[in-house]
């Protein structure tokens, strides 16, 4: 059960991710050069990680799980680290999710 409450958590995460990621693209279509191309690659590695982790539901593998959780850890923290330059809410929510993230990490690594 530890292993099913990790990875939807990590799969929200990753979800999450990819949504902002999508965000980003769109607002870089309304503008040409280099932000296009760096939404583009944000876009291709959040839908790397987001597939990962829907295929951690299906195939269980506490090793590939325990990556997965600890690269969304450091997604979520470094994108709370960035917000602090933007606003409260894109500061909290990230730190938040990393947070909770690590918790159920440590519970499933407990377990």
């Amino acid at each position: 059960m530890t292993y099913y409450i990790c990875a939807i958590f990590t799969l929200i995460s990753a979800a999450v991710s990819f949504g902002f990621s999508i965000e980003a693209y769109s607002s870089a279509k309304k503008k040409a050069g280099s932000s296009l191309t760096t939404a583009k690659y944000a876009v291709s590695r959040s839908l790397a990680l987001l597939v990962v982790s829907i295929g951690l539901i299906i195939f269980i593998s506490r090793p590939y799980l325990t990556t997965l959780a600890t690269a969304m850890i450091l997604v979520q923290l470094f994108d709370g680290l960035i917000g602090l330059k933007i606003s409260r809410f894109k500061t909290a929510g990230p730190l938040l999710t990393a947070l909770v993230n690590a918790l159920l990490l440590l519970l499933l690594l407990k377990s």
